[in-house]
């Protein structure tokens, strides 16, 4: 007899997923499968194709923690469309910088990155007179 609740593992798996569903994430010796959606593509709960303009800049390891804080601030529509006017070799300095604002405008909501240019500027100027 089976009682919900006891059995082996693969029985109460099958329970919550559905017979012959299979979870997305598995691969063999913890590797990343090939198919895996960028993490832009992850954080946004969509398919990830073979042209996504952000798979090379945001992986799938930690590019959804990365793209959640652009996405929160810039939004992915736009970013898409700025990334689409620059050309491919540039992109991935646009991104960065795209990425840092947007960090940046989360811990500083009113100046973003230009606090930390004035406290640079500050600090140039401090070690010019002592100079």
């Amino acid at each position: 007899m089976d009682v919900p609740g006891q059995g082996d593992a693969t029985s109460s798996e099958n329970r919550r997923r559905g017979p012959g569903k299979r979870s997305t994430v598995e691969a063999v010796d913890g590797a990343v499968p090939a198919n895996a959606p960028c993490g832009a593509c992850k954080f946004l709960r969509r398919k990830c194709i073979s042209g996504c303009i952000f798979a090379p800049h945001f992986g799938s390891d930690q590019g959804a923690a990365r793209f959640a804080a652009v996405h929160k601030v810039f939004g992915a529509s736009n970013v898409s469309k700025l990334l689409l006017h620059i050309p491919a070799n540039r992109r991935q300095d646009a991104v960065v910088t795209i990425s840092y604002e947007a960090q940046a405008r989360l811990s500083d909501p009113i100046y973003g990155c230009v606090s930390t240019i004035i406290a640079l500027q500050q600090q140039v100027v401090i070690n010019y007179l002592r100079f």
